[in-house]
Order: structure tokens, then sequence, then C-alpha cells
């Protein structure tokens, strides 16, 4: 259960990373189209929107993965803060880290940010300069 869990949460920051750079790309055309008819390839461009959508990715990933861990080491300090008694009888929640996990699913959510950047990107390099810039 944990585990889809996790996998709907990653799914859609994927989503969002997609959503956020075809966004991107509609507002850029005409950036895209000028670098274009100045000579920059297609492999140029699909490069920037992937680079620019990949580190959003990574660093949603690594420092998430940390806030993650650091919040799981200090579970029971947190609730006991925050005046929560999960026990009458003053227990404490058992803390168990896997970092073969937690670098698992760190990995899976970089590539899946990756995986995610090719789309838009390929749209954004797909862009005709003539018909981008032809109302402007």
């Amino acid at each position: 259960m944990m585990g889809l869990m996790l996998g709907l949460i990653v799914g859609v920051a994927a989503f969002n990373i997609i959503s956020a750079l075809i966004m991107v790309v509609m507002e850029k055309q005409s950036e895209v189209a000028i670098l274009k008819t100045q000579g920059m390839t297609d492999g140029q461009v699909m490069g920037i929107f992937m680079v620019q959508g990949a580190s959003s990715g990574v660093i949603g990933a690594l420092s998430g993965g940390a806030l993650g861990v650091i919040l799981a080491m200090n579970l029971n300090t947190v609730l006991e803060v925050m005046g929560v008694a999960l026990f009458s009888f003053g227990g404490q929640l058992p803390i168990l880290i896997n970092p073969v996990q937690i670098a698992v699913v760190v990995v899976l959510a970089i590539a899946l940010s990756l995986i995610a950047t090719l789309f838009p990107s390929y749209r954004a390099s797909s862009v005709k300069p003539a018909e981008a810039l032809r109302y402007e």
C-alpha cells in the first residue's frame, strides 16, 4: 500500500512537470523560433527544455528525499511537540529507515522526471519559426 501511495505521489509530480513545461513551451514559442532562425538545431532546443524540466525533477527528488528522511528520523519528537499522543501509556512509534528503498524511490523519481520532459521538449523542438513568428 505504501508503494502504491508513493507511486501515485511521484506520478502526480511527473504530470506537474509535464504541464509546467508545456506551458513554458507555449509561452516561449516566439523565442524558440528566433533561436531556430539564428541557427539553433532541434536537438539543442530539445536539450534546453530537458535540462529545465530535469533540474526541477532532480532538485525536487533530492530535497524531498532528504526532508523525508529528516522528518522520519525525528517523527516521535515532532508528534510530541504537536501534542499528539498515539499511545495512552507514553509509547513511541518504531522507526526503521531503509536506505536502499529511499535510494530506489529517489532514483525512480529522477528517472520519471527525465521521461516526463521528453514530450514537452519534443514539442518545443518541432516549432516552425515561420508559423510561430507570423503574428508577432
